[in-house]
């Protein structure tokens, strides 16, 4: 897990602050296995009654940012009460994900990756679910195969490829043609 600083206003980030929000924060960890980055934004701003710390942190947790604010006159009570915050946030999280989980069994999904080389970091998204299917392909040639993907009202059609032997695949294409997709031999 890496920790990001940023500041707002006249705050400097003493090593003291530092190893304070890394021991919060790294209690996180225990929450959720893949947090990737907290983003951690401090600032002091003056107010009627005196100073006022802001601790503002964003966690990255498998593609989706938790985020957690806190304001107090304490800098380390502000940093304790967020991290308290992004606990209880964390733990709703994987709830969820669980609850996802066990309602949908056996179906995979996929995920989509991007890096983003401002920050080095990399989020993992969920996409569409993949519907897996199992086809035993009869042997036929190509036109008795096209002849199947219209009766079929489908796509795409794959078949055993009666000369050959190897699994083929025949589909519509956008302007009403056809097309053949079988494996190159080397």
């Amino acid at each position: 897990m890496r920790i990001n600083y940023n500041t707002n206003g006249d705050l400097v980030i003493t090593d003291a602050i530092k190893n304070h929000c890394e021991k919060n924060f790294s209690k996180l960890k225990k929450f959720f296995d893949n947090i990737l980055t907290v983003n951690v934004t401090l600032s002091a701003t003056k107010s009627k009654t005196g100073p006022l710390q802001r601790v503002d942190a964003r966690v990255h947790v498998n593609g989706t940012v938790i985020k957690g604010v806190y304001t107090d006159d304490d800098l380390y009570n502000a940093i304790d009460r967020v991290t308290e915050i992004l606990a209880k946030q964390i733990k709703k999280h994987k709830e969820k994900l669980r609850d996802n989980n066990h309602s949908l069994p056996n179906i995979p999904v996929a995920k989509k990756i991007t890096f983003e080389s401002s920050d080095n970091s990399i989020t993992v998204q969920s996409t569409k679910k993949i519907e897996s299917i199992t086809v035993n392909p009869r042997p036929m040639d190509v036109e008795e195969a096209i002849l199947q993907l219209e009766a079929l009202n489908k796509d795409f059609y794959v078949f055993t490829n009666s000369e050959t032997g190897d699994m083929n695949i025949v589909y519509k294409k956008r302007n009403g043609d056809y097309g053949h997709v079988e494996p190159a031999h080397f």
